[in-house]
């Protein structure tokens, strides 16, 4: 049997440039969310084969990018769910005002580059729950167990750093 593509070349040319246009976006959105890296590129790419059988209509550039984020948050928030894995998401609509905020400026170049600059100024302990927690994505009672904590000790480590960070990170945007 011979797979056929529904697309014709000009369509399927648009498409990947859409795709090269919005994929940065739209991962860095997910990563924001705390999708965990393991799921990260079949979120993406339920992503973007949701939004293509979707029928949007094309109402610029912001609206676009405020539907993949939509799609992206709802997909994130099912795989999560579909896994039992707990979502700490808070304010889901708070998260979306700061992502726009972020990638407005410049693309979130510069808050990304400050917060790599801020990571570097965290070590021990704390350097290693966040590695453990968000590089590895294992389980905060796994993380717990692994360091020789509580689960509530990591929570407090992982609030305090945290607050470190963003404290930092605002300190270097600041002075731009």
């Amino acid at each position: 049997m011979v797979a056929v593509n529904p697309l014709s070349r000009s369509e399927g040319r648009a498409v990947e440039e859409f795709v090269r246009r919005h994929q940065g976006p739209v991962r860095g959105f997910l990563v924001y969310l705390g999708c965990p890296e393991d799921r990260l590129d079949d979120v993406v790419q339920d992503v973007f084969l949701s939004f293509l059988a979707a029928r949007f209509e094309d109402r610029g550039e912001a609206a676009t990018r405020a539907f993949l984020r939509r799609i992206a948050r709802n997909l994130f928030l099912k795989t999560m769910q579909r896994e039992r894995r707990q979502v700490q998401l808070a304010d889901p609509v708070g998260a979306e005002g700061a992502w726009v905020a972020f990638e407005q400026e410049d693309q979130g170049q510069g808050y990304m580059a400050a917060l790599e600059h801020c990571l570097r100024s965290i070590a021990g302990r704390p350097a290693e729950v966040l590695r453990l927690r968000f590089e590895e994505s294992v389980r905060l009672s796994t993380v717990a167990r692994r360091l020789g904590l509580t689960e509530s000790g990591v929570k407090s480590i992982l609030v305090r750093t945290k607050r470190r960070l963003r404290e930092c990170i605002e300190r270097r945007l600041a002075l731009r």
